[in-house]
């Protein structure tokens, strides 16, 4: 969307799509969506990476052999948990500015007028967000909290609408549930920190006073929110100004029922739990610095959360247990998700009996394993911060192909059907054979025109329905790469229709490039920003799509190229202070008129500055040229730098990724605020020209 993020999605109690205020009123109808709660259903997505052998993978449908990326959401958040399927949706946590926590459903479906279908933010949630939810029977569920956060919480909403259906609170120090809880049976298994192990009791809650059927619950719950929207729709006719919309403040706030907790101040487990028959599995930390916690394995018998055995760990196990078969395997780490001490990493892996707890296997590993262990087909296959991929026979230990990234990996493999999927830091996606570790393919996705951002994967991908699905963040990295949730695909691209071409007029020496108006406010991005250009490539691909006038499709080196027809030679762009120099052109924005005839008029008429309404005074634009760029450090390969941004015109020098440069100084974007200007640009989506005339 931007790789000049300027705060994270509109925070609100229920965020419903932008641009569609209809949807409150659509509420009404919320207690014909879902009866009563039901925890099964196909499409379950019950615990972390989707089952306990932590394949990243529940349909057994094949990855993509030789994917695109088929779609990109980029936003100013950090996706820090790996997204999870749900029915025609993914489900994913984020962190944003301040550490905000929120949850998405963002919609999967090649072509949507809004990619976000639903919001859920502060002040309904409290706590930054890095858990993973699980979805089971068209519920959502998952906590908040990370690292040193206090008091933590664990929400369950509706996977369809975001209806909120229950919460409980896990207060203490150092109590966060950074990682997926798991659900089995109709119980919550979760995991906080400082707060152990709690088992909940999903289908039993306490409201009112009273403990009930969540059956009972959530049609009451729905049709209290389709009255608050109904409330919200007469005021908003009444006095727009003072209505309040619908939020979780004003709702009933069921709590599931208690039914255990073990390890409350004993163990500190930020790693996601496994049930395996009637075990509960879980692998706790010791923390150096706090002097808390424990380094273990333990199994807790699921009726009543006792112990049945526990095996001490030599090194932290932040990747948490998988079962295989009779075995329960864990990854192990000297380092948490910190690219800064990757150098120091250390790690291990190792196997202990399912029954017993009595170890089978360790094996050391020069890299920490951050990310579980995937377990499919006798083989067992995990990722390290050395940067290679392992597989091992999960009965012995013994090894049986190893696979060198090149790059740190703190994310671990999806496996679906016969084939391992990884994403390094770069971010890198590879994609392996699973029984012999020999490469299928390798997509960069630093380096692909549609995405143009190096955030670094740290949550697991996932394969759902044939498609891959990765989300990234830029914690600790480069503050001008937007963070992104991608979809990898051998589906072919939405047809698209086909642009009207650019027109060049040798002799009248101008060129007209058809665009569109562009929309001032995205639904990713919370407020409307100032003008910084004039013209880019539509969202997600255009870096500045939220600041500009008009969008485009053709490739900015071609109206390079038309220039230099004419003779021009260009000058030299600037990014920051300076001055650009080029040969001037002048520009114009040709759209319909009340007459049906074109109207024409320079850019700066166009353009205002909001706080005094007034037109910007005539500017000089330069005719720069853009910078190459090499996308791939490791390739010689340059290209040019303006088709990669997408940036044609801007109007300050925030980028010299660019074709023309206005002649202003970036110390005046803090003494204007520009705007296009009511009077003369269209609407949103209107059907306009930009012309160029050269001198």
């Amino acid at each position: 969307m931007t790789t000049d993020p300027k705060g994270p999605r509109p925070c609100s109690a229920w965020c419903p799509r932008p641009g569609t205020p209809a949807r409150l009123g659509m509420l009404s109808s919320l207690v014909g969506l879902l009866a009563a709660a039901t925890w099964a259903g196909a499409a379950d997505w019950p615990t972390a990476r989707g089952n306990p052998q932590r394949t990243g993978n529940v349909d057994d449908l094949p990855g993509p052999k030789a994917p695109k990326v088929l779609w990109v959401y980029k936003a100013g958040e950090d996706f820090v948990a790996a997204p999870v399927p749900g029915d025609k949706a993914l489900y994913v946590a984020a962190l944003g500015a301040f550490n905000t926590g929120a949850i998405h459903a963002i919609a999967t479906a090649p072509v949507v007028s809004e990619r976000v279908l639903w919001s859920k933010t502060a002040p309904a949630i409290t706590r930054p967000t890095v858990c993973a939810p699980v979805v089971v029977g068209g519920m959502v569920v998952f906590g908040d909290g990370m690292h040193q956060t206090d008091d933590a919480m664990l929400y369950c909403v509706r996977g369809a609408d975001a209806l909120p259906v229950w919460r409980y609170p896990l207060p203490g120090k150092l109590v966060h549930l950074e990682a997926s809880p798991a659900v089995d049976k109709g119980r919550v298994y979760a995991c906080g920190g400082d707060a152990g192990v709690v088992c909940l009791d999903s289908n039993r809650v306490t409201l009112d006073g009273r403990e009930q059927d969540l059956a009972a619950v959530v049609p009451a719950l729905a049709k209290r929110w389709s009255d608050l929207a109904a409330k919200y729709q007469q005021d908003k006719q009444k006095s727009p100004q003072s209505a309040v919309p619908p939020s979780d403040d004003a709702m009933p706030r069921p709590a599931p029922k208690l039914l255990w907790q073990q390890g409350k101040s004993k163990w500190h487990i930020d790693a996601p739990p496994a049930v395996a028959g009637d075990f509960v599995l879980a692998a706790s930390a010791y923390l150096d610095d706090e002097k808390l916690g424990k380094r273990c394995l333990v199994a807790l018998r699921a009726a009543d959360g006792s112990i049945a055995w526990e095996a001490p760990l030599a090194i932290n196990p932040w990747a948490g247990p998988t079962v295989a078969g009779n075995l329960v395997l864990v990854g192990c780490s000297s380092i948490r998700f910190d690219r800064k001490l990757v150098a120091q990493a250390r790690g291990e892996v190792a196997a202990f009996d399912l029954a017993t707890g009595q170890p089978r296997w360790r094996e050391s590993v020069a890299g920490g394993v951050l990310s579980a262990v995937a377990v499919k087909n006798g083989v067992a296959v995990y990722t390290s911060t050395d940067g290679k991929i392992t597989a091992r026979k999960p009965e012995t230990g013994q090894l049986l192909w190893t696979y060198d990234g090149g790059k740190p990996f703190f994310a671990g493999p999806a496996v679906a059907g016969d084939v391992v999927y990884a994403a390094d830091l770069k971010p890198v996606v590879h994609a392996l054979r699973l029984a012999d570790g020999k490469p299928q393919w390798k997509l960069d996705l630093a380096t692909d025109l549609a995405v143009q951002s190096r955030a670094a994967v740290f949550g697991s991908p996932v394969v759902h329905g044939g498609d891959l699905y990765l989300a990234t963040c830029n914690l600790d990295g480069e503050a001008d790469q937007p963070s992104y949730i991608a979809c990898l695909s051998d589906k072919p691209p939405p047809a698209v229709a086909a642009a009207a071409p650019v027109t060049v007029d040798k002799v009248g020496r101008t060129i007209r490039i058809p665009c569109k108006i562009a929309p001032r406010k995205l639904p990713t991005l919370k407020d409307v920003y100032p003008l910084e250009v004039v013209a880019t490539y539509p969202t997600p691909r255009g870096q500045k799509a939220h600041e500009t006038v008009v969008i485009f499709e053709c490739k900015p080196s071609e109206i390079h190229e038309a220039l230099t027809s004419f003779g021009l030679v260009p000058g030299r762009p600037i990014r920051g202070e300076g001055t650009p120099s080029g040969p001037k052109v002048r520009i114009f924005l040709e759209y319909p008129g009340i007459t049906g005839k074109p109207r024409t008029v320079p850019m700066e008429k166009a353009i205002i500055d909001s706080r005094t309404g007034r037109c910007l005074p005539p500017l000089d634009w330069h005719f720069t040229g853009s910078v190459p760029r090499q996308p791939d450090p490791e390739k010689p390969d340059k290209v040019y730098g303006a088709d990669l941004g997408g940036t044609l015109i801007t109007l300050l020098p925030v980028t010299d990724e660019v074709v023309i440069q206005a002649r202003m100084r970036i110390k005046e974007e803090k003494a204007l605020k520009m705007e296009t200007n009511p009077n003369i640009v269209p609407p949103e989506g209107t059907d306009v020209h930009l012309v160029i005339q050269a001198p």
